[in-house]
């Protein structure tokens, strides 16, 4: 938990960054590891909690299509992958209350990497059993750094509050190797905007 905490430490800072900036900070309780047709999903349990920030549509990045700057801390109830991600977003409003909100960003994470091959050379068949059992119950992501696509629909219930179904996938992109099983969180979050959104 404590290695979250320098991300946690910013979140709060870019929310009480004062009158001047303005954007949403969120959180919200995720099903963990789940099959998305993406990942492999089922290896890890728990809930993941999601929490983090988000800017305004930024003019600055108007080349880019005005995204929004996001940074989030995922930590899981269950002791599995923990994970920070931070990257753009962009929202589509339709209807009169709903949006859709897809980006992309790149995610650290502090599971599993680089699990032993059961068919290294020279084991014994014991060896060879622990870590197939291994490379079938352990999720291993390939790699520390990793991209980080993500979507979300939205309802804006008032000014200020917003409901959020968010679907967060993280994934190496085989550019660490052809296994790739990837991660994924599904969940629901409630956004809470600051200052003057746009």
């Amino acid at each position: 938990m404590s290695r979250t905490l320098p991300i946690a430490a910013a979140v709060a800072a870019l929310a009480a960054a004062g009158p001047a900036m303005a954007g949403e900070v969120f959180a919200g309780v995720y099903a963990h590891d789940v099959d998305d047709g993406i990942s492999y999903g089922k290896f890890e349990h728990g809930a993941q909690i999601v929490v983090g920030a988000r800017t305004t549509a930024l003019d600055e990045l108007r080349l880019l299509g005005r995204p929004r700057v996001h940074l989030l801390v995922g930590v899981n109830t269950d002791g599995d992958t923990d994970y920070i991600a931070g990257g753009l977003s962009w929202r589509f409003r339709f209807a009169e209350r709903f949006y859709i909100e897809p980006g992309i960003g790149i995610a650290v994470q502090d599971g599993k990497v680089g699990l032993p091959s059961p068919d290294e050379p020279g084991l014994t068949p014991q060896q060879r059993l622990e870590r197939l059992h291994d490379y079938q119950t352990k999720l291993d992501l390939g790699s520390r750094v990793l991209f980080e696509p993500e979507l979300s629909l939205g309802y804006r219930a008032t000014q200020r509050l917003s409901l959020e179904l968010s679907w967060i996938h993280m994934s190496h992109g085989r550019l660490a190797g052809s296994y790739n099983p990837g991660v994924a969180d599904v969940g629901l979050r409630v956004l809470y905007r600051y200052g003057l959104d746009r």
